[in-house]
């Protein structure tokens, strides 16, 4: 890298994250003037708010004196008062103006609080506040009647409030203050219209009922408006009211409420004092009005000096990262002026460049300067070659980014580092060689270039590595010998559990091979030896350890599995078949023919160990497993395995000792027949109450039982069981039991005699009992069988063939067969949709109608299943759909269940 390239790198790297510092800080900026500008129009929006509420105020006076005046004779006791109030309405009216025609600026924040579609309805209101010395003149020439007077007075409030709506609807953080304004401001319109209908009923000497409802109309809506504060207001806001409001206020009203009709009170003395009482009760309105109004503003105010505030800081953050920018840049300037100084003046020490040493000289960035004539002799590059470029030109890759890290650091804290390190020459070689750095500073302590010196050592490292080999080796196969398996085991035993592999350890013994040294000498002994490490060596994979242990014996380590441990075995049990058969293979030494066989151990790891040194061990027992077996073979030892066994003989145990406790129980699979729906067999199915796992199903136990040789004692159990059934139930079950019985049973000596036996013990007829057994089971020893069956079905036992289907299914065997009923296996019904199934079901059927066979179709689950097997023309089934397997209680009261209906 040149000085100009690392300088544009260095200006690059410090203005991109200058520029995007200063390009947030400007984003900031802006969002803080965006809420400036949001404060300042809720500000705005308070001021307007404010100055409206005093104009609906004064206009509410104004229509109230207005309306009395209309109707009163005296008119000119009022003129003086009625005219003030025109003043005070105008004045309030002057302020209004002032905000709505406002410059330009402030224009602005009046199109953050109206959207556009809301203008013209604030245009139109203004207008019509211009035609009110209009309506004046018509009150005070007495040319309006009352209902126009009034009308025009509350169409003008209630746009005026619906500009208060307008002006606010932008501001959803005082949503509840708004909405609590405005029903203050409706309020008092309501309130000020009883006060006008009320101030002129009173001035007419007879009774209106029309103007009386209007005002009952106006008090209920009052009293909704209440309702409705109370309802949605906040705890502050309610507090408010609270405090404002007054008892001896509305007395006064309702007084004059109580007497409106009675025609005593229609004078001018007692409409003033109404008018007069009504002006306190609306004042008390207006002052809550007020405070809620204040509290608005007064958030308004503390938003806008916040967003003020938050503006100021923001700026001048902003103004002195722009300053910082500049300060830095003129550092950063001042700093690459100074480097390049440093570089123009670098010293080049004077070394001894015609030495047998290497040198190389670069710059600080690395960058090769200049080197010596041995440097071109080892590394095989002119000097025209590497000049300018990095001496990573060489580096070999055999040493990792640690190495080089821990190497620039001893260089950068101590100014020199000395080590061996692998490079490569120009032809590709990898050589060894001692080299030494060390940085050159100049006066002020500062590296300006680095100095580089290596000796080739290949020779020195070709004759430690001789060494090396010779005691790592063995000598005749050149195999790795016993120490350095040992050590290799060591180093994979670390490696697999940091890593989550799975290695496997074979240990490998001749079989008899001291005959082979007896017969033929040592001489051919060692042949045969180093004939079959070649073997083996040509079987086995780039990465896995193949050593001599000592003698006829073998270690081999298969390396990194990341499978898991079932189908590591399979992996392992193809290696090792093919080393029993490559070393099956005669032997030709010195023209004879020898034959040898090994025993092998395998051991997975790690497996738990913690002691590295227990593989090879467990390896061994293993090897010496496969001896005693017969030689010849190879036998895992593992450690799951052993586990398994355990718990084999656990459950063997609990087997047992289930037996004598009783803890087996039968349940009952009913039977149905198809045509009439009843239940007319059941099938017994074992389960087991285990003490503490519960309730058991066969499949956790059955296997066991079957190797340990207690199914005949489940199976007469399950007789005993069936027999004692069918005699205490003779009065509503008239079916027949079917008992599950295996090969190994049925080929049994007198096991008929034992069937028979158990039978006429209970006196109950043979015919309801029937034995299944698989097909697969009878094949076994099919004539033997058929003898069985045609002795026990002379006695009147019945057979079946269960889940027939799934094995030879050969229609030879079936013809031959003494056996009453097909069970049409589960698995054909599972999936109806495929055409083969459901044809094979058909032909199944059928076939058993041809040698007069019922059929029970098992596993029916649905009505859809059900239906099908109705169309082929099954006997009966069995399955989820009419009923699980249920104990003997639940089957008696399915039994009772069908009996009664």
């Amino acid at each position: 890298m040149n000085y100009k390239s690392l300088k544009y790198k260095i200006l690059i790297i410090f203005y991109i994250p200058a520029i995007a510092l200063i390009y947030f800080s400007y984003t900031s900026l802006a969002h803080e003037y965006k809420q400036l500008s949001y404060s300042s129009a809720f500000k705005l929006s308070a001021r307007i708010t404010d100055v409206l509420s005093t104009l609906i105020h004064n206009i509410q006076i104004e229509r109230g004196l207005s309306a009395g005046y209309v109707v009163v004779d005296e008119k000119s006791l009022y003129i003086d008062r009625l005219k003030e109030q025109h003043a005070n309405t105008d004045k309030a009216y002057t302020e209004l103006l002032k905000i709505i025609k406002l410059k330009s600026k402030d224009k602005r924040k009046l199109e953050i609080i109206i959207e556009r579609k809301a203008k013209p309805i604030v245009r139109q209101i203004m207008q019509e506040l211009e035609s009110l010395k209009d309506i004046r003149e018509r009150v005070l020439n007495s040319s309006i009647t009352f209902e126009d007077e009034i009308n025009y007075y509350t169409d003008i409030n209630r746009k005026l409030i619906l500009i208060i709506k307008i002006f606010n609807i932008a501001f959803k953080d005082i949503q509840k203050d708004t909405q609590s304004i405005i029903q203050f401001q409706k309020l008092k319109e309501y309130a000020g219209l009883e006060r006008a209908y009320t101030y002129n009923h009173l001035l007419n000497d007879y009774t209106n009922d029309k103007n009386l409802l209007q005002i009952k109309n106006f008090q209920d809506k009052q009293d909704e408006l209440i309702e409705d504060f109370f309802a949605s207001a906040s705890l502050e806001l309610n507090t408010i009211y609270d405090n404002s409001y007054s008892i001896s206020a509305l007395n006064r009203l309702n007084y004059c409420r109580n007497n409106i009709s009675n025609l005593l009170l229609h004078n001018t003395k007692e409409a003033d004092k109404c008018f007069k009482a009504s002006t306190q009760y609306i004042d008390i309105f207006a002052e809550i009005s007020t405070k809620i109004l204040n509290r608005y503003k007064n958030n308004a105010n503390l938003i806008y000096d916040e967003s003020l505030k938050s503006l100021y800081i923001t700026f001048i953050l902003w103004f002195i990262s722009i300053l910082a920018l500049i300060f830095l840049t003129y550092m950063l300037k001042k700093l690459i002026g100074k480097e390049e100084k440093h570089i123009k003046e670098l010293r080049i020490a004077g070394y001894a460049f015609d030495a047998q040493e290497a040198m190389v000289i670069t710059d600080i960035s690395g960058n090769i300067i200049k080197v010596n004539k041995a440097f071109t002799d080892i590394t095989k590059y002119s000097a025209s070659e590497v000049i300018g470029q990095n001496p990573r030109t060489l580096r070999s890759f055999k040493q990792d980014k640690d190495f080089y890290e821990n190497m620039w650091n001893d260089i950068i804290n101590f100014g020199s580092w000395k080590g061996e390190i692998y490079n490569k020459r120009k032809n590709g070689d990898i050589y060894p060689e001692i080299l030494s750095i060390t940085a050159i500073k100049n006066e002020d302590n500062v590296t300006t270039n680095y100095i580089g010196q290596f000796t080739d050592i290949t020779q020195i490292k070709q004759a430690q590595e001789d060494a090396h080999y010779q005691a790592s080796h063995d000598f005749l196969t050149g195999l790795l010998n016993r120490k350095s398996l040992i050590s290799k085991l060591h180093e994979e035993f670390i490696r697999a559990k940091r890593h989550n592999f799975l290695h496997a350890f074979l240990f490998i013994d001749i079989d008899d091979f001291k005959k082979i040294n007896d017969l033929y000498g040592h001489s051919v002994a060692d042949q045969v030896i180093i004939e079959l490490s070649k073997r083996l060596n040509s079987i086995l994979r780039e990465d896995d350890v193949f050593a001599r242990i000592g003698g006829d014996e073998f270690g081999i380590m298969l390396l990194n599995f990341d499978k898991n441990k079932s189908d590591v075995a399979k992996c392992i049990k193809e290696i090792c078949t093919k080393i029993i058969n490559t070393s099956s293979e005669t032997f030709i030494i010195n023209e004879q023919k020898i034959e040898i066989s090994l025993s092998m151990g395998i051991k997975l790891f790690p497996d738990g160990e913690e002691n590295k040194d227990d593989v090879i061990v467990h390896a061994d027992t293993a090897m010496y497993q496969a001896k005693s077996k017969g030689k010849n073979q190879f036998v895992f030892f593992d450690r799951k395995i052993e586990n398994e066994l355990k718990q084999y003989i656990i459950l063997e145990k609990e087997i047992k000792n289930a037996l004598q406790n009783n803890d087996f129980q039968f349940y009952f699979q009913p039977k149905v027949d198809i045509k009439t729906g009843n239940i007319n067999g059941a099938e017994i199915l074992i389960r087991w109450l285990h003490p503490q796992k519960g309730l058991l199903y066969p499949a956790s136990f059955i296997k066991v039982a079957q190797e340990i040789g207690v199914i005949p004692e489940i199976t007469t159990l399950a007789l005993h069981k069936g027999c004692e059934f069918i005699k205490d139930s003779s009065d509503f079950f008239d079916g027949s039991l079917a008992i599950n019985i295996s090969s190994q049973e049925l080929l049994q000596q007198n096991f008929e005699d034992k069937i028979i036996s158990i039978i006429t013990k209970y006196k109950i007829d043979p015919s309801k009992i029937e034995l299944e057994i698989t097909e697969n089971d009878i094949i076994k020893d099919f004539d033997l069988a058929i003898v069985k069956i045609n002795r026990l079905q002379e006695f009147g036992v019945k057979f079946s063939i269960d889940d027939f289907g799934t094995g030879y299914s050969s229609i030879t065997y079936l013809q031959k067969l003494p056996v009453n009923t097909l069970k049409i296996d589960r698995c054909f019904f599972d999936d109806l949709s495929l055409d083969s199934n459901r044809e094979l079901i058909k032909m199944v059927i059928n076939m058993a109608k041809t040698f007069n066979m019922n059929t029970i179709s098992e596993g029916i689950e649905n009505e859809d299943q059900l239906e099908f097997i109705k169309e082929c023309g099954s006997d009966q089934y069995q399955g989820y759909y009419f009923s699980k397997a249920v104990d003997k209680d639940s089957f008696i009261d399915l039994l009772k269940v069908k009996e009664n209906t």
